[in-house]
């Protein structure tokens, strides 16, 4: 298994094969070098696999970031400190991460990282299962990318298929799921077409159509694989191990969880493992 890519706004909890976001220059040469430092620190920690001295570095960055008014800085490290946090499975901290964006009006951020963290925030409230805050966050984010026409537009509908599908509307999310393929594929976004296919097929799961979730979902772990994301693989694994069970397909179902529970133990992702064992278990 390849090491951790570098975290990518949402995820690519978002994710995969993608540089860290990066802040701009506001800083004095001396202050600039400390940040750099400690933005190269946690990049560094993050290849190696050790999420949780990256999550103290981005932290360190951030607050130094906060000592010289660098808000740019201090919101590309909070959002990063929030997605490895919840690789760890720290759902709260991961929201904690994000008040130093979301709930400080009176810096200046910009629309772009108000954006992000918003959309961030809808995920990890995604995590904790709480819906509807999650919404409340999904719209704000909305609300600045009109149609959907920023460069997060596919990620933010891959957030409103998905709480379709927490409200039980399975027939909305696959909508949603295609509008953000199209969307991520325009902008040659692997990880967020990747993320739109995962979603398909859980849709049509959802909708009593295991058979016809098995393609996207083989698609999306194709993609998952290129991009040597192995919490999306573990995904994918689950998914397509739950839609061969449903169509039938005993032995299918077999090898994908035999696969799943590998990946899990290689990323250390106990939590991912107990979630996909009771998924694995409903009827």
């Amino acid at each position: 298994m390849k090491r951790l890519a570098v975290p990518l706004l949402l995820l690519a909890a978002a994710c995969g094969g993608a540089k860290p976001v990066t802040s701009t220059t506001q800083t004095s040469s001396q202050s600039q070098t400390r940040l750099a430092d400690a933005e190269s620190r946690a990049v560094a920690l993050l290849r190696a696999g050790d999420l949780e001295g990256a999550a103290r570095q981005y932290d360190e960055a951030a607050r130094i970031a906060a000592s010289v008014e660098n808000a740019d800085a201090v919101a590309a490290n909070s959002i990063n400190q929030s997605i490895v946090y919840q690789w760890m499975g720290r759902d709260a901290d991961a929201r904690d991460a994000l008040s130093r964006v979301l709930d400080d009006p009176r810096r200046p951020f910009s629309e772009r990282r108000r954006l992000q963290a918003e959309l961030r925030r809808a995920i990890v409230e995604l995590a904790l299962q709480n819906p509807v805050t999650a919404a409340t966050y999904a719209e704000r984010a909305a609300s600045r990318c009109p149609d959907f026409s920023c460069e997060h537009g596919a990620t933010i509908l891959n957030v409103q298929a998905q709480l379709a599908l927490e409200k039980s509307e399975p027939q909305n999310a696959e909508v949603l799921a295609e509008k953000a393929g199209a969307r991520a594929r325009s902008r040659s976004d692997r990880a967020e077409t990747a993320n739109a296919l995962r979603l398909l097929g859980k849709a049509r799961r959802a909708q009593g159509n295991a058979s016809g979730a098995i393609q996207p979902l083989e698609q999306a772990l194709a993609i998952d694989r290129e991009l040597a994301d192995p919490r999306k693989i573990l995904a994918d694994l689950t998914e397509l191990s739950l839609a061969s069970s449903a169509a039938g397909n005993k032995q299918a179902a077999r090898d994908y969880y035999d696969r799943a529970v590998t990946v899990s133990r290689a990323v250390r992702d106990t939590r991912g493992l107990a979630e996909m064992e009771a998924q694995l278990r409903r009827p």
